[in-house]
């Protein structure tokens, strides 16, 4: 099975959707046999698995930035470090 072929909305296999108006089957899957199948408002929708991919990245670059900036301030020999360096009397 392709990832294409799962459904964003209910996580359902395209093929279980209705064959006419392409709604979400009820719980992602069929009904029981002997029960209706009920349908949802939703309709079949590819999951973008690149898309969710390129928002994890994105989040991902954004924390890198914020660790790489803290690393930065620690090593750049702050104000505190100067303030308690020991310095040896002539």
């Amino acid at each position: 099975m392709n990832t294409w072929d799962i459904c964003k909305n209910c996580g359902g296999d395209r093929d279980i959707h209705h064959y006419k108006t392409d709604q979400c089957p009820f719980g992602g899957r069929e009904a029981p046999i002997g029960r209706k199948q009920e349908w949802k408002s939703t309709t079949f929708e590819t999951k973008n698995e690149v898309d969710e991919l390129r928002k994890s990245i994105k989040k991902l670059l954004a924390r890198v930035e914020e660790l790489e900036a803290q690393v930065k301030r620690l090593q750049s020999g702050s104000d505190f470090e100067e303030s308690v360096r020991i310095h040896p009397c002539a």
